[in-house]
């Protein structure tokens, strides 16, 4: 009985500390979850599931998304092309960017993968999609 009590014991004492670092960083206040942080990104094709959809992939694959120190300019480099822009906070957990005068955008919000956010091309200012196939970006460098 003792054994297994001292066993219990170490099983609980794992599992607090394996769940301490995933509960403190959902708890940060102080990092945003409506705002891309500051780095670069690189627009990839979201993992398929089981079932492959029928819209796979994105015009914007292999471009790179910058967002600069300030949490406002951004940045769209698409092979030799470079698209200056803006985000902009809506709600808790979503982020539109806007580029230029375009009347398109980017629609993103957090995965629960650190540093990776999904997006959509919308409507700018919007989350009214105008692409059906969706994307990832990720953190550079890996």
């Amino acid at each position: 009985m003792r054994i297994r009590s001292v066993t219990a014991c170490f099983a609980m004492i794992a599992a607090a500390l394996c769940g301490a670092p995933a509960a403190a960083g959902a708890d940060e206040p102080w990092i945003p979850r409506n705002v891309v942080p500051p780095g670069e990104y690189l627009v990839i094709t979201p993992p398929q599931g089981p079932i492959p959809t029928t819209f796979s992939g994105t015009p914007l694959q292999n471009c790179h998304v910058l967002a600069f120190e300030d949490r406002v300019s951004v940045e769209l480099v698409c092979g030799g092309q470079r698209f200056a822009g803006r985000q902009t906070p809506h709600g808790p957990n979503e982020s539109y960017l806007t580029f230029g005068a375009s009347p398109l955008g980017l629609a993103l919000t957090p995965q629960v993968t650190e540093g990776y956010w999904v997006g959509s091309v919308t409507v700018a200012n919007t989350s009214t999609v105008v692409y059906p196939a969706g994307f990832w970006i990720r953190p550079l460098p890996l």
